[in-house]
Order: C-alpha cells, then structure tokens, then sequence
C-alpha cells in the first residue's frame, strides 16, 4: 500500500521545528523586519518563549559586549540582500552571554524580490573560548620565549665575560636584581663544616644581613634547603613567602639548585614581589637560567682543579656502623686509631693501633659486615696492630674511590671520626653530596680547602704507590708498622709473612724489592 502524499510545506515545517540550530524567519516587508517564526532550537539556545519574540526585531539578543562592527556587518549583507554570517556576543533571556554564529540569506519569491530573510543561530561559544584560549597560550608563548632569550642570554653574557666564581655569582645577582619582577636575589653555597647555606653574593631592594639570609640545609619548611636536597626547583607564595624575607614584604620566593649533571654548585634564590610574578613560565625560565649559572660554575671549578696544586680537608664524624671502625669500637671496649692502608685489588687492607684485647676485637670483627677478614699483625708496645680487610662495598672504599686518602681515623666507644684529603684534580662537591646521601650517620664537622706548594720531598715519594706493586708494598707497609724495623723488634718476618699468606722466603724478596725501590726514588732522582 502506497505511503500517503504529505505537502511539501508540511514536511519543510517539521523539519525546520526539528532542526538542531535555531532557525529564524523575519519580514523585510513589515516595519523593523520582525521575526515572524522561530523554531524550537532557538527557544532553547536564547531562552525566550516564542510568543515574546514574534513581531519583534531580533537585536534584543544583543548586550554590551557586543561588538557593533559585527552588528554594522549583518545589517549590510541585509541590506544588500546577499547571506551573510558573522559571530556574535549574544545574551539569553536569564542575561547570560553566550557566543552565536548567525547566518542570514535572503528568500526571493519567483520574481526574485525578496520577500523574507532566513535565519541560522549556532551556539558556538565553546569553540570560540577554545579559539581564545589558544590564541592567548601562543601569545604566552610568544612573551616566554622573549624572556627566556631576553634574561637568560644576558645572564649568559655576563657569567662568560667574568673572572672567577665570585665574579660570577656577583654578575648574576646584578643581573637579575635588575629585572622589574625580582625584587631580591642571593646566591649562596652549603658549608659543608656547619649544614648551613649561607650566601656569598646578594643584591636587591632591602639592606639584608648575611645572616638573615643563611638557612639549615636540613630545614624541612625552607624552600632553599628543599632545592638543595633535591636538586629540583622549589618555590613558595604568599604569607610562606613573606615568612622567610620579612623585611622585604614578598609574594613568592624560588630557590634553584646550581647543578650541573651528579654536582650541586650552590642555590639561586629570587623573591619576587608578588605571587602571580612565579607562574609556571617564569619557573621554567629560573630552571634554565640555574643551568646556565651551574654550567659556568662547573667549567670555573675544572679549570681551576687543573691549574691548583691544593688540596681539599674534610672531617667526617660518624655515629653509626656506615664505618666498620665505629662499629667494632661499640661492640669492643678500646679505642681504635688508624695507621695505614693498602689498596689491593679486590679490597681495601686497613691497619689499625687498638689497646684491646686481641680476642675480642678478632671475635667482634667476625660480626662486622663491612669486615671480610681481621688478624693481628704484631705487637707495636702498649697496643695491638691489626689488619682489616674490607668487603667491596665500604664508606673507605666510597671515599677512596672519589679520590680521597685516609689521614686519620679514631673511634671508641661507637663513635669515630675520620680525616681525609682530597687531591685537587677531585670532585670534592661530588664526593661530600654523595657521601651525605648514602650514609646518613655520616656528618661533615670540617671542611678546609689546603694550598700545598711543591716540595722536594713530595714529588720524591708522590708515586711510591705506583712504583711498588701491590705486594711489595704492603710488605713494606706491614713491617713497618708492626715494628719491624725497631731496635727491639717486637715482630718477626715469618709472622708478617704468615699474616700476607705466603713464605717467609717471598715475604722478604718482596720487601728487599720495595726496600730497593724506595732507595733509588730517594736517592738517585
């Protein structure tokens, strides 16, 4: 059965009511061109009930913000007769603006004289803040890359064309004192003796002391001391802010750790006037700029390791087993003093002075992890000399393998203190950072950088290690520590022999041999 015949204007009619936009009719012929119909899509897009728009001129849809150029624009097309869209800055019945996308053409009759004008209204005000939004994150974009070349580039001027790390530390708080959106800037460096960051350059609006500057490295509320354990950019706004600088009245404050890849070279602190001037642009462009400045720092630093003939002091005082010595000392009543060691190839041989009972101090270094083997070697007088051969993995071989060579050790009674130099070709930073991370009963007590001018007797005996093999000097070593070669000779050959595990015959070629060795670098240089 045939589908009944529907009218065409039926159909035009309920598919215009069905129409997802709204769809308008206004008459040209009539005075103000009213609306004449509307569809249910514009009811729902402006609010307003049909029966209080027809007869009216549809500019009710329009408010204070709308842009009249656009306004100016629809009513040329109309009156040009030609279709026509243009956005614009709506508002509903309730007074919410909203954004519309209006199109109007013309409807000609079969004469071609218009007759009516059509009308599509599109909510589109997502697409448009979407556009807004965009177009200001490029302009963000735009602003950061300027201030990124713009204060990075004149840091990085300034850092290269000076001399020494003072120079560059000073450079770069001038510099950026100078930018209108910093208002104090410090750079400062930890001392390693005390666990406090302390400023070495400052400058900016307020007259601050040095001291009112310094911050505890183990502060856990400082944004400071938060940048140098972590290495990352830390900051704080508002009442936090202003907490730390008092006598600046602050909004933000941002700490930038100076690192340069494993190495921490110091902080860059900036307060900035208000919180909104420490935005996710501007953090970044400080993350880069404390790369720039530790990058600078690092190549200052390696030139002059390489041109120094110093060396670096540092004390460590230790309260827990991360030192094998300290953990003994607990565990034995005596006292523990360091005397030499041999660096062999699979592990470190330490000799120590102990005035406990051997049985003791051989039975306590059995339960000592660090501790692969322990032995007594001779008699040296009112105490015991004793060997210990470490595991591979110690606090002494940590140091020793960032450079560092063991002056003094003592402990007693669980707690031991320990001496070391650094060569100046070392990473000192590196070392101490490391140590500090990994060893937390571990604290630095003392920390002197040393110049040392060449002396005959050094250069004569700088590379005795290397001259001597590994045996050969810790017979030598041995013997000389035990007592050896004393008037009264407390210990004999066979027992220093034994304790290196092989005959007495080797153990004295290989002394003869480091004996000769050493009589020739003194001798014959």
């Amino acid at each position: 059965m045939d589908a009944p015949d529907v009218p065409v204007a039926d159909v035009r009619l309920r598919a215009m009511e069905a129409a997802p936009v709204g769809i308008t009719i206004t008459d040209p012929t009539r005075p103000d061109n009213p609306l004449v119909y509307v569809n249910d899509a514009f009811e729902r897009v402006t609010g307003y009930a049909r029966e209080d728009v027809l007869g009216r001129n549809c500019r009710f849809l329009q408010g204070p913000e709308t842009d009249p150029d656009a306004v100016a624009d629809l009513r040329e097309g109309i009156a040009a007769a030609e279709p026509t869209t243009v956005v614009l800055r709506n508002y509903r019945a309730d007074g919410e603006a909203f954004w519309n996308e209006v199109t109007v053409a013309p409807l000609r009759d079969d004469d071609g004289q218009v007759t009516h004008f059509v009308g599509f209204q599109t909510d589109v005000t997502a697409r448009v803040e979407a556009e807004a939004a965009l177009e200001s994150e490029r302009a963000h974009l735009a602003r950061f890359l300027d201030r990124l070349e713009g204060v990075v580039g004149d840091v990085t001027q300034a850092v290269v064309s000076a001399d020494g790390r003072a120079s560059v530390e000073e450079a770069v708080c001038e510099r950026l004192a100078a930018v209108d959106t910093y208002s104090f800037v410090w750079i400062g460096d930890v001392d390693h003796a005390t666990g406090v960051v302390r400023p070495h350059a400052w400058q900016g609006d307020a007259d601050v002391a040095a001291d009112a500057l310094a911050v505890d490295r183990d502060d856990p509320d400082s944004p400071v001391a938060n940048a140098v354990e972590t290495g990352t950019v830390q900051h704080v706004t508002g009442p936090r802010a202003n907490d730390y600088l008092p006598a600046l009245d602050v909004g933000g404050v941002a700490a930038i750790p100076l690192r340069y890849r494993e190495t921490t070279y110091g902080v860059l602190v900036v307060a900035t006037p208000t919180s909104a001037a420490l935005d996710e642009s501007e953090l970044t462009v400080l993350e880069a700029l404390g790369r720039t400045v530790a990058t600078a720092l690092s190549a200052r630093e390696s030139r002059r390791l390489i041109a120094d003939d110093g060396q670096v002091a540092v004390e460590f005082a230790v309260s827990d087993d991360s030192l094998f010595v300290v953990d003994l000392s607990a565990r034995v009543d005596g006292t523990f003093d360091y005397r030499g060691m041999v660096e062999e190839s699979d592990a470190p041989l330490l000799f120590f002075d102990v005035d406990a009972d051997p049985e003791a101090v051989l039975a306590a270094a059995a339960d000592v992890p660090a501790v692969a083997s322990a032995g007594v070697v001779g008699d040296a007088g009112e105490t015991g000399l004793f060997e210990f051969r470490l595991r591979g993995d110690s606090f002494v071989r940590e140091l020793a393998e960032r450079g560092a060579r063991v002056r003094e050790m003592h402990a007693a009674g669980g707690e031991g203190r320990i001496h070391v130099d650094f060569s100046a070709s070392a990473d000192v930073r590196a070392a101490v950072e490391r140590v500090r991370e990994r060893y937390p009963g571990v604290e630095v007590v003392a920390y002197r950088e040393d110049e040392r001018p060449p002396t005959a007797e050094r250069d004569a005996f700088a590379g005795l290690e290397d001259l001597l093999t590994t045996r050969q000097f810790t017979a030598l070593q041995k013997a000389y520590l035990s007592g050896y070669y004393d008037a009264n000779r407390s210990v004999t050959g066979e027992a220093l022999a034994e304790s290196m595990g092989i005959s007495r015959s080797t153990f004295h070629q290989h002394l003869r041999a480091a004996e000769q060795k050493v009589f020739a670098a003194a001798f014959e240089r």
